[in-house]
């Protein structure tokens, strides 16, 4: 890969080697070892495309395939919201789900052939592994899964009010917010496990989780675009230093305010 990275400092500095010590230690700590800024580190980094989350990153996607989206086929379920066609095939791919992951369904419907992974849905009629309610906590332990995937019924409210209820409409079940069954994915996730979210709405990051990947689904003309917003929950200690940085921009903004009454 042509060095496109500019400075002498950078350019003396040993590539390979700080790609090699990030799979293993901190920015600070490869840092301190090649004598240069955690900031040069950092876009060393991310110029080959190999920051620590790389042994559980999209690391096969091309540059290309991270700024297009997916043509997929129609639903060829009869089931009512069923995944557009090729869908869990592109997934398992990106997310190189593999027979010894622990997948979970939410809102699963009528998936089938899904042979060792779990399903949960409000309705008994396709015999769902686990019958529940999203909005209510999971039958399920914490960091059970490795991957959670959801296509939640696309109820929301528009900026001008208007209730837009796939579920009473489709299903005959009660409205589901967006985001009321975020937080518990988030808990029977593994951490550097994946939430994958089928929805028309861009979803926000959820706590304990960094943007993976958003890719826009399409399935053919007069249909509407979809999007998949790709989670990964964050270790213990990344969680810790999260929250240590959102103290101190709250400390920061606190101390302006002051200043400015």
């Amino acid at each position: 890969m042509a060095l496109k990275l500019k400075g002498r400092l950078v350019e003396s500095l040993n590539h390979a080697q700080i790609i090699e010590d990030l799979q293993t230690m901190r920015y600070d700590e490869v840092a301190e070892k090649h004598g240069c800024s955690k900031g040069t580190i950092h876009r060393i980094a991310q110029h080959y495309d190999a920051l620590k989350y790389k042994k559980n990153s999209l690391k096969d996607m091309s540059e290309k395939s991270k700024r297009h989206g997916w043509a997929c086929g129609r639903p060829m379920a009869k089931y009512k919201g069923a995944y557009p066609g090729g869908f869990l095939r592109r997934l398992d791919a990106l997310l190189e789900i593999t027979a010894e992951d622990k997948v979970l369904h939410l809102f699963s419907g009528s998936i089938q052939g899904r042979e060792g992974e779990d399903t949960m849905d409000i309705q008994d009629t396709h015999s769902p592994t686990f019958v529940a309610d999203a909005r209510e906590k999971f039958p399920v332990e914490d960091n059970t899964y490795d991957v959670v995937i959801s296509d939640p019924p696309y109820d929301m409210k528009t900026n001008d009010g208007v209730k837009i209820d796939y579920s009473d409409k489709l299903w005959k079940t009660e409205f589901i917010k967006p985001y009321a069954w975020v937080k518990e994915a988030v808990r029977v996730l593994k951490p550097g496990g994946y939430l994958a979210i089928l929805h028309h709405l861009v979803y926000k990051t959820p706590d304990e989780c960094r943007r993976a990947m958003t890719v826009s689904i399409t399935c053919g003309p007069n249909t509407r675009v979809r999007v998949l917003s790709i989670f990964q929950k964050l270790e213990d200690g990344e969680v810790k230093q999260v929250i240590r940085n959102q103290r101190f921009k709250e400390m920061i903004e606190a101390a302006e305010i002051g200043e400015t009454n």
